[in-house]
């Protein structure tokens, strides 16, 4: 089946060669970038919803897995894809982890590493500045800008220079999609202050018209530092637009603070919410929203997507479905106190 090929929107052609979709994965991250016939997943999300996706698009074939942290709601969905025996994948890439004790990364780990042993794909825990994916067509590419190899030397557990704990989301890999030699998205996954200052210290300019926002529109860190941090993020990347992957029910996110802080350093952003928010809308819609994409949602069967899975085109990076005004009318219906919408 032609990837995304009956895809059709109100009359509007889903792309089909080179794309970006965050998929709507609940409370975590997953995005597959693709490029000819040429795949890359960047974070698994936490349980099967990659999966369900890339059955659905009849993708069978992975030439890159990029986990960003060793976090569950963004590495635990790799146990789905490699259980399922459906998928070729290349390569694996995660920065290693001694503090995570869970269950489902020492699963993970160990079944990715008997793979890698007898060849089956290519395994290395370690994703950082070093690492760099040219896709199909030599115009995309995939860069990690952080962490430094000092900061993920020292990893999680132990102090940087300047006293201060570091934490798994302190060496989060921050991965920039580019193509046609111009920034297109940043996926930072849960990067912290920490993980910022690293890249400013190393002279990073992670500057990206489209910002996966880290922690789902959570806190990076303690209550103090979250909006100093958010409204420090946004003014270095400086987006046109916010990208909040979240889940309904899960940790209320994104937290109203950090939309504020957004709003103060990026007064016209465009706020793309997979789901919708508790803090937006009391109730769930009766109806199903007539806006969303084809393409799989884990929010669809409840009614629970705000945006659901979002599409971005690497060839007009400034047209997304679903289209930011039909998100706008759902919202302006459905979403009576919607956090995104205050003081526009």
């Amino acid at each position: 089946m032609s990837r995304n090929g009956n895809l059709i929107e109100r009359g509007i052609d889903i792309p089909t060669e080179r794309t970006l979709t965050v998929i709507d994965v609940g409370h975590g991250n997953s995005a597959v970038l693709t490029c000819g016939d040429t795949v890359v997943v960047i974070d698994a999300g936490p349980k099967g919803g990659l999966l369900e996706y890339l059955l659905q698009q009849g993708l069978e074939s992975i030439d890159a897995v990029l986990i960003s942290h060793a976090d569950e709601d963004h590495l635990g969905g790799l146990t789905a894809l490699i259980s399922s025996g459906r998928f070729q994948i290349n390569q694996i890439r995660v920065n290693t982890d001694s503090s995570k004790k869970s269950a489902t990364y020492d699963d993970v780990l160990y079944a990715i590493s008997k793979m890698n042993n007898v060849g089956d794909l290519d395994f290395e825990p370690a994703l950082t500045v070093n690492y760099k994916f040219t896709l199909a067509d030599g115009m995309v590419f995939v860069d990690v800008l952080g962490p430094s190899t000092y900061l993920a030397g020292k990893g999680p557990g132990s102090t940087d220079r300047h006293g201060r704990k570091l934490r798994s989301n302190s060496v989060s890999a921050v991965i920039r999609i580019s193509a046609d030699n111009r920034p297109i998205a940043l996926l930072p996954g849960d990067l912290d202050e920490i993980g910022l200052d690293d890249l400013l210290d190393n002279g990073v300019d992670p500057a990206a018209p489209i910002l996966l926002f880290p922690h789902h529109g959570g806190r990076a860190g303690p209550a103090e530092a979250g909006e100093e941090f958010s409204h420090a993020l946004c003014k270095i990347v400086s987006p046109s637009v916010v990208v909040f992957s979240t889940g309904r029910k899960r940790a209320h996110n994104p937290r109203p603070e950090i939309i504020q802080a957004i709003r103060r350093a990026l007064p016209d952003v465009r706020v793309f919410c997979t789901q919708l928010s508790e803090y937006c809308a009391a109730s769930t819609p009766e109806k199903d929203p007539p806006h969303l994409n084809n393409v799989f949602c884990r929010g669809r069967e409840r009614k629970e997507c705000c945006a659901g899975s979002i599409i971005i085109d690497l060839n007009n990076p400034d047209d997304i479905l679903p289209l930011y005004a039909d998100v706008r009318k759902f919202i302006s219906e459905e979403a009576p106190t919607a956090l995104c919408q205050q003081g526009i």
